[in-house]
Parts: C-alpha cells; structure tokens; sequence
C-alpha cells in the first residue's frame, strides 16, 4: 500500500505539466490548478532552502512542506504520531531557514551599498559620465541581494531609460530595508544636481552608512552580555517546572485551575517582558524621511 501511494504522488509531480488544457471548472482544470499551486509552493521552498528568498513562506508552503515530511516518515514505515511530529518538525525547518536568510539579507544590504556607492563615485571620477549611465554598469557576483535589486533596477532603465523610474523600482524591491530606502531617496532628492555635487553626495552617503554600520556594531557587542541573561531568565523557570514535575511525580498538581492560571500568567508576563526588552535593546532604524536633512546637514559641516 505505502509503494502504490508514493508511485501515485511521484505520477502526480512528474506528470504536472502534461496535463490537456480543458474548460474552465472541469475536474481536470481543478486538478491541474491544484498541482500547479503545489510545484509552485514546492519552487517557494527550494529557493528558501537555497538561501536566495528572503519573504515568509506561504501557510500553503508551510503546509505543503509538512504533509511532506509526514508522507515520507508514513511511507518509510513510522506510525502517525512520529510521522506527524516530523511534519511539523520540517515546517518549523522552514521557516527558521526563512529566517536565517532575512537575517542574512539585514547584514548584507547595509554593508554592500557602500562599496557600491563608492565604486560608482569613482567611476564617475575616472569617466566623467553622468551617474545615469554608472550607476546600474557595474555586476556584483559577490553580494546575492544587493544583485537582484540592482538588476530589477538595470532592467527597468533598459526598458524606459529613466533613472528616476529605476531607482523607484529598487526601493520597492528593497520591500522596506532601511539601507536601501535612505540611499533611494537620497539618490532621489540630488538627481537634479551637478555631476561633482552628486559626486559629494555618494561620497556622504557611504559615509554615514559606515559610520551607521560601526555603531550598530558596537551596540550589538555591548549588549551580547544583556541578550545572554534575558535567555537564562527564560531558561531557569521552564528548568524549575520540569523539577517540579519530578519532584511530584505527575502533571496533575498543574492542572487545577488555579495552577493554570498563574501558569498562563506567568507565560504571559514573560511574553511581554522579552518583547518590550527586545524594543529596548533594537537600534534605532533611520526614518527615510531625513534623508534630505542629514544630507543638507553633513554639507554644512566644515
């Protein structure tokens, strides 16, 4: 039985694409919808497990990965529980790999886009073209994201030739990182200028994002030492429970209502201690909206 369902999911994936068009609301059209939206979450979940997506997984991927792992722990011989914990397990995989790759895309956008900008100020220097022809000339093989932005962004100039437009489409892609929407409406905001002043102005750009990228270093290694006894203050509690659960021998003392309640208390105490704690603790993002201001004010600095 386990070798006829898995030849009959492996006909399924294999044979997707061969299915006849027919009309709309037939059985085959739904079947064939319902095959294409599951090799289009099986695409989601390899390019997260690649590394090269960076937005959350659909619950339709997380779901789709699941059953996965609970088909392959069922077929391999488990029994529902096990196979269905391992299901679970794969989702939680998941999207902790989604995770890892957001994480990845913070740290490699804001240190990126320095040595861009300055390797498009110094092209500009040694060519004396304009930064519309610069700017989306150069390819960076070493850095995956900062690569797709700016190759939706090149794309966009090909197609218009207009580096207003371009930059517009890089800030969308950028979907809200604080990097890339500060050096967007700076770009923005010093089109209208002469080449040597936007020239300056890439050069002050680069500037205060290292100097950002220093101090959130620094933060970040003052606070190593809070981080760790905010996670021994979560670890000493569930520690004592489980002691406690030892010590009488069942859960049933837990179960009243009043153990529940001081239970869900303290749960929620803690919930609200590490968030406001995580608050504290995060840098300050850069408001895109000062932008201007920053610019005109390192300008003025002797």
């Amino acid at each position: 039985m386990r070798a006829v369902v898995m030849a009959v999911i492996g006909l399924l994936v294999l044979t997707s694409r061969r299915f006849p068009r027919s009309k709309k609301g037939s059985r085959l059209s739904r079947t064939s919808a319902m095959v294409g939206q599951v090799r289009k979450a099986i695409g989601d979940i390899y390019r997260i497990m690649a590394g090269t997506e960076h937005r959350m997984p659909s619950g339709y991927s997380l779901a789709v990965v699941a059953m996965a792992g609970l088909a392959c722990a069922w077929l391999a011989g488990f029994t529902w529980k096990p196979a269905f914990s391992l299901g679970i397990a794969f989702a939680v995989g998941l999207y902790l790999r989604h995770r890892q790759v957001k994480k990845r895309r913070q740290s490699e956008l804001p240190s990126s886009w320095p040595w861009y900008l300055e390797r498009v100020r110094s092209k500009m220097l040694a060519s004396s073209r304009s930064v519309a022809y610069v700017f989306f000339e150069e390819d960076v093989p070493d850095f995956q994201f900062l690569g797709k932005l700016l190759h939706e962004g090149r794309r966009e100039f090909e197609n218009s030739g207009n580096l207003t437009k371009s930059l517009e489409t890089v800030w969308e892609m950028g979907e809200g990182e604080e990097t890339t929407s500060y050096v967007c409406e700076s770009l923005l905001d010093t089109l209208g200028s002469t080449s040597s002043q936007i020239e300056n102005q890439l050069a002050i750009i680069s500037s205060t994002i290292r100097s950002r990228n220093e101090l959130r270093q620094e933060t970040h290694s003052r606070l190593a030492g809070v981080r760790t006894a905010r996670t021994f203050i979560v670890i000493i509690p569930l520690g004592m429970a489980l002691a406690g659960v030892s010590f009488a021998g069942s859960l049933r003392p837990f179960l009243s209502p009043s153990s529940l309640l001081q239970l869900l208390a303290g749960l929620a105490i803690t919930v609200l201690c590490w968030y406001w704690s995580s608050r504290l603790m995060a840098f300050p993002s850069l408001p895109t909206g000062t932008a201007r201001k920053l610019l005109s004010d390192q300008e003025a600095l002797p």
